[in-house]
């Protein structure tokens, strides 16, 4: 199966998880596999890279350092599927799978376990779900698990594709990440990073995680009823008034122009999200 094809199928696949069957799923590589990968399959990928649920949000942009120890751990692991709780007591369904010396997992998020000390403001009862539907995903995970297997057949890059390493890591820890960050976790300096960044995608590492920055806060918008000041802060913006130029910049209308169009019925409590 040629590799557009293959990823058509895992992206729609993707898709009707989210949205049909209203689960919360992410896909993660280890830095070799992403690194040996086309770049046409991680950008493919790349919506599907971090957990976007409002809380998992929080909690990644103060504790990324956790949420990477976490997904190391997964996959030294063994392969198959169970369920575990992560450092911010979300309840996930894991399921790690490998071949041909590579791997990678997939994670059904969003589940309440535990309530931790640090709440994020109430997003642990409003965000997260309560139980974990065990059957279903047992039925619907393992057969995405076998198409992206596929993935590893494909003829791979350079083993040394820093750029795929950067930016599945910024699609996961885009919201407070500094080219110091950057620097620190690739051992690279700041001059080679920026310009192999800016040579590959023709976006500054601050343009880029803006625009990530910017599709958060269009998904907080549609989804829940956090006010902009709210959702500037939970993206990653400190000056709500930059956010607001940002955004209507990219979409052509503000915050809550998008909002209102876009929304739908949405609940009247600003701590509150659909059912």
């Amino acid at each position: 199966m040629a590799l557009q094809q293959l990823l058509n199928h895992i992206t729609a696949y993707l898709d009707y998880l989210k949205n049909t069957c209203k689960l919360s799923i992410s896909v993660h590589f280890d830095e070799k596999t992403s690194s040996s990968l086309f770049k046409q399959a991680i950008s493919a990928l790349l919506p599907y890279n971090s957990h976007t649920n409002p809380y998992c949000m929080a909690v990644k942009k103060d504790r990324h350092s956790k949420c990477l120890l976490h997904q190391t751990e997964i996959l030294q692991g063994v392969a198959g599927s169970f369920l575990l709780v992560c450092h911010a007591g979300v309840f996930e369904y894991i399921h790690v799978f490998r071949s041909n010396g590579k791997s990678g997992y997939i994670a059904a998020s969003g589940y309440r376990r535990q309530p931790p000390p640090d709440s994020c403001g109430g997003l642990w009862q409003t965000a997260l779900s309560g139980d974990v539907p065990l059957e279903t995903l047992n039925a619907v995970i393992p057969p995405l698990g076998l198409m992206l297997e596929r993935l590893f057949d494909c003829p791979s890059e350079s083993p040394e594709n820093e750029y795929n390493l950067i930016v599945q890591f910024l699609s996961e820890f885009h919201s407070h990440i500094t080219l110091d960050d950057l620097c620190a976790h690739f051992g690279r300096s700041k001059s080679h990073i920026s310009h192999m960044f800016k040579t590959a995608s023709g976006m500054s590492i601050r343009e880029y995680c803006n625009k990530l920055k910017l599709e958060d806060a269009e998904k907080l918008l549609k989804e829940t009823a956090f006010s902009v000041t709210e959702i500037a802060f939970e993206t990653g913006f400190n000056d709500t008034s930059y956010f607001i130029r940002l955004f209507s910049q990219k979409y052509g209308v503000t915050p809550l122009q998008y909002r209102k169009a876009n929304s739908g019925s949405l609940p009247h409590s600003p701590r509150r999200f659909p059912e």
